[in-house]
C-alpha cells in the first residue's frame, strides 16, 4: 500500500495571518434591545412613583386657590362699597330738613319768606299802597307720614278760601299711636310750584321738633298770607287752587 502523501508545509504568509487572528480581540457582546417599563393596571394604586403627586394635580390645586382667593377680595370690596352706600343714605335723610329748609329761606321755594323782607314788612307796605283784589283763591290741605312713623297725621279743615293779600289759619292735628314717646319733623311744599313764592306763612310747625307721649295728640296751627301781586301776575293766570302739603318725619333720639 503506498504511503499517504505529504502535505506541503504552509507558506510564512499563512502563518502571519494565523498569528494575527489569534491576537484579535473578541467582537463585544451584543446590546440587549431596550424594553418599555410596564404600564400599571387599572388597579394598580395612584399616585404611581411611590406616592409623589403629579405636578399637574399641584397646579390645579394652586389654580383653585388662586380663584378662590380673588373672588373672596372681590366680595369684601362689594360689602363695603354697599356699606358706604348705605351710610351716605341714612345720612343724607338726616341731612336732608336743614338743607331743604336753607334752601326755602335762600329762594322762597314753598311759600318760605326770604330774608330780605318779612311777611309783616309786605302787609304793612301793601297796606300803605291801598292795593285790593277780587279773585278769590281756594287752599287745600294735604296731610302725610313717612315709613316707620307710627302717627295720625291729618288737617283739621280740607280748604279754606282766601283772596290775595288777606291772611289765613289753618290748624292740622297729629297723634302718636305708638306706646313710647317719639319725636317728629315735618317739611312742606305748595303747588302748584310757580305759585310758591306768593304764599308765605307767618307761622308754621315745619322744620321744629314736635315730641308726642303715647297716645299724646295735639293741635298745631298755619297762619299764611297770600301776596296781592299774585292777581297782577299774568303767569298765575288760569291757577285757582293751591295745595299745601306737610310730611312728618321720625327723629332718631339715640
Amino acid at each position: 500500500m503506498p504511503p499517504f502523501p505529504k502535505h506541503p508545509s504552509p507558506s510564512p504568509f499563512v502563518h502571519l495571518l494565523r498569528r494575527s487572528f489569534a491576537l484579535a480581540p473578541p467582537p463585544p457582546p451584543p446590546l440587549p434591545f431596550p424594553s418599555h417599563p410596564p404600564r400599571p393596571s387599572p388597579r394598580s394604586p395612584w399616585p404611581p412613583h411611590g406616592g409623589l403627586t403629579p405636578r399637574c394635580c399641584y397646579a390645579s390645586s394652586s389654580a383653585a386657590a388662586s380663584a378662590a382667593a380673588s373672588r373672596d377680595r372681590s366680595s369684601k370690596k362689594t360689602l363695603a362699597y354697599l356699606l358706604a352706600v348705605a351710610a351716605a343714605m341714612v345720612g343724607a335723610s338726616y341731612a336732608a330738613v336743614p338743607l331743604y329748609r336753607r334752601f326755602c329761606q335762600a329762594t322762597g321755594y314753598g311759600g318760605t319768606v326770604r330774608r330780605r323782607e318779612s311777611v309783616e314788612e309786605k302787609i304793612a307796605r301793601h297796606a300803605r299802597d291801598g292795593t285790593t283784589t277780587s279773585r278769590e283763591l281756594v287752599v287745600q290741605f294735604n296731610a302725610d307720614v313717612a315709613d316707620g312713623m307710627p302717627w295720625k297725621f291729618v288737617p283739621t279743615q280740607r280748604e279754606v278760601r282766601v283772596k290775595p293779600g288777606e291772611s289765613a289759619l289753618a290748624f292740622y292735628t297729629a297723634e302718636n299711636l305708638s306706646s313710647t314717646p317719639i319725636t317728629g319733623v315735618s317739611t312742606y311744599n305748595v303747588t302748584p310750584m310757580k305759585a310758591a313764592i306768593y304764599f308765605n306763612k307767618i307761622q308754621c310747625f315745619c322744620f321744629e321738633e314736635q315730641k308726642l307721649l303715647p297716645g299724646e295728640q295735639i293741635d298745631m296751627p298755619v297762619f299764611f298770607y297770600i301776596d296781592p301781586e299774585f292777581e297782577t301776575d299774568p303767569k298765575m293766570d288760569g291757577i285757582n287752587n293751591l295745595i299745601l302739603s306737610y310730611t312728618f318725619f321720625k327723629v332718631n333720639e339715640d
